[in-house]
């Protein structure tokens, strides 16, 4: 926001109402994008609507990729996490019995191909999994004896590597949309401010003509929108927004990591209630009593991943 003392009418309204919301972003543009386009046969707003095109269809444009890209990352993050529990449940299994068939359980040559043993494969981070399977598969491959069990390892690990790979790819594209989104959005503030002042001298004396090409019903509504999305870095926690919500409020919350998720009186209050948990990629509606006090109004989130961003989706209902 400009210094108090700054001349008010020099502000950009239209960046002030939308306030980096896309949904208000889409709605405002859309609305000075229609009325534009039923008052081109005026020459001059038709000129108008030739500049402002762009800056519109920008916006649908990165929003579009921008979810696009969200609902490839959690495909992605699921199907990862898919193969890390076949992995689990029935990889494992089976390559231990065809090892066994060739080095008894217990024995030196069978603890050798598992030097941490299995619980590394069931509760490590996800490197230490792919590290262990990696070396797994080289110990197997170099072992005559146990080609057999080599190649069922080496298929597997190229999948589940692969799946990995894709899923990081797919959060430096997600990181990406979100930026493209925001500079979408000011770019249409910027347009539609400057258009704001063309049709102002237009019309000059005609107030009600020059509100119907801006929708300044939302724009002056500081009623957030219901729905909210974002990124949330590693073991962190931030604040989604600060809303009225009541015993009746249900909200529905999905994200690609695991959360918490409560409602609190203060963003900087260190002492919050324990909150509601939210499993990553399985879209939830929480309720009171176990979000906190429902006289509060700050909704907070807490990222439970110590090494992956989290990209959420919140929704008051």
């Amino acid at each position: 926001m400009s210094n108090p003392n700054s001349w008010q009418p020099a502000e950009n309204f239209v960046r002030n109402g939308v306030r980096g919301n896309y949904t208000v972003a889409l709605k405002v543009s859309t609305f000075h994008f229609n009325a534009l386009t039923a008052q081109s046969s005026n020459v001059a707003i038709a000129a108008l609507l030739v500049l402002y095109t762009p800056y519109h269809n920008g916006l649908v444009s990165a929003s579009t990729a921008k979810l696009s890209a969200l609902g490839d990352r959690i495909g992605d993050t699921q199907t990862k996490s898919e193969l890390f529990l076949e992995l689990t449940q029935v990889r494992l299994p089976i390559w231990q019995q065809m090892i066994g068939n060739v080095y008894a359980r217990g024995t030196a040559a069978f603890k050798t191909l598992f030097p941490f043993g299995l619980d590394v494969f069931h509760n490590g981070t996800i490197e230490n999994k792919l590290i262990n399977l990696r070396t797994l598969r080289d110990k197997c491959t170099a072992d005559a004896s146990l080609a057999a069990v080599a190649s069922l390892i080496t298929s597997f690990y190229s999948a589940i590597n692969n799946a990995r790979n894709t899923q990081e790819g797919e959060k430096t594209i997600v990181g990406v949309g979100i930026n493209n989104q925001q500079d979408a959005i000011e770019a249409m503030c910027i347009q539609m401010f400057a258009d704001y002042g063309t049709i102002v001298s237009l019309f000059p004396n005609g107030p009600t003509r020059i509100k119907s090409f801006i929708d300044v019903v939302t724009l002056q509504d500081h009623v957030h929108s219901p729905l909210y999305t974002g990124v949330v870095n590693t073991n962190k926690i931030r604040k989604v927004a600060t809303k009225t919500v009541t015993s009746l409020s249900k909200i529905k919350v999905s994200c690609d990591v695991d959360l918490m998720i409560w409602v609190n009186d203060s963003a900087k209050n260190p002492i919050h209630p324990a909150g509601v948990f939210i499993p990553a990629n399985t879209p939830t509606i929480a309720e009171f009593p176990g979000l906190g006090n429902p006289d509060n109004r700050v909704f907070q989130i807490h990222n439970l991943s110590l090494t992956t961003k989290g990209h959420y989706t919140v929704e008051f209902l």
